[in-house]
């Protein structure tokens, strides 16, 4: 059995009896015979940053050894083929030295590149599909690499084609970034700050985040663990249990709320259940205090939606998945 106790953001015990990196279309063709010979799934996982694992995988586990890079540029944009196992902040720390920019409000998220378009990671205004210009990924249904296009990659709020296709796995990711540095400060927190480098943007914006997350080696967390609520302004307009909360216009005509507002007004930050609890700082992290489990993840997930459902009419989505 292979211990993948490690390879998890919440430290959750875990074992697979098999798993099998890979970095060509030739490695995955060997495996995907492999399990179709021994009549097993594939599970691929990447830094777990935003996955729950099981206590025993029952399909066979395979993670991306890809850490290529390459990139091209013309007058105004860099072009970055990027592989898939490559970490996230290592491609930030890339952008910068070579002087690429783009992605700066994405800086200090966890988790490798190849996870990145698969939940559309955002923060401090942007969404990574803005910046995606294709998304390679090996069909295990046709046995052929593909390169999809980002428009047609369905991106929406932390979704992606890639959640509910798991036959595609994600082998490398493509983006269209700049040559000239523009930051994007529009966000809350960001609006009164200036920027001469990237680089100082960067280091500010690691610094911000690591105000709202506990460290991992004391705390182990998967970061926010539910999605902010987008809904419809009429909806909004007749839910008058929404009324003293903070409210977000969105360009699509839709009101985005805060997940973490909400579980903060019902005094759940520091709440414990099961050595599963939030973090005292921030109710939208939750961690792992001692030996736990999955189950006791679903168990404290319900606890909570079902808090929020009664007290505000609102339906939390959770972010990370299950595996």
């Amino acid at each position: 059995m292979y211990d993948l106790t490690k390879y998890n953001g919440l430290n959750l015990k875990s074992e697979a009896s098999e798993v099998f990196s890979f970095e060509t279309e030739e490695d995955l063709i060997k495996i995907l015979a492999h399990a179709e010979d021994k009549q097993r799934e594939l599970q691929i996982i990447g830094s777990g940053t935003n996955t729950i694992f099981p206590r025993y995988f029952s399909k066979i586990v395979i993670k991306s050894a890809n850490n290529n890079f390459s990139y091209t540029e013309d007058d105004s944009h860099r072009l970055l083929e990027v592989g898939a196992a490559v970490e996230w902040d290592d491609l930030i720390n890339f952008c910068a030295n070579k002087n690429i920019y783009g992605l700066e409000n994405l800086a200090g998220i966890p988790g490798t590149v190849g996870a990145a378009p698969i939940q559309n990671i955002g923060a401090y205004g942007l969404e990574i599909s803005t910046f995606i210009n294709y998304v390679e990924c090996f069909d295990t249904e046709l046995k052929i690499t593909r390169k999809i296009k980002a428009d047609n990659c369905e991106f929406g709020y932390r979704q992606s084609l890639f959640q509910k296709n798991t036959h595609l796995i994600v082998t490398a990711v493509g983006f269209k970034l700049s040559n000239q540095f523009n930051p994007s400060l529009e966000y809350e927190g960001l609006q009164n700050l200036q920027f001469n480098k990237a680089s100082d943007m960067i280091d500010k914006i690691r610094a911000i985040r690591n105000t709202k997350l506990p460290d991992p080696n004391d705390f182990p967390n998967l970061g926010s663990f539910f999605k902010n609520p987008i809904i419809d302004i009429e909806a909004v307009q007749k839910n008058q249990k929404l009324i003293d909360l903070k409210k977000f216009e969105l360009p699509n005509g839709k009101i985005k709320l805060s997940a973490g507002e909400m579980l903060e007004n019902l005094q759940l930050k520091g709440m414990k259940l099961r050595n599963v609890g939030l973090w005292t700082h921030h109710a939208l992290v939750l961690t792992s205090n001692g030996v736990t489990s999955a189950k006791d993840i679903r168990h404290l997930e319900d606890f909570l939606k079902t808090l929020v459902k009664k007290h505000y009419d609102i339906e939390l989505e959770r972010e990370p998945t299950y595996l």
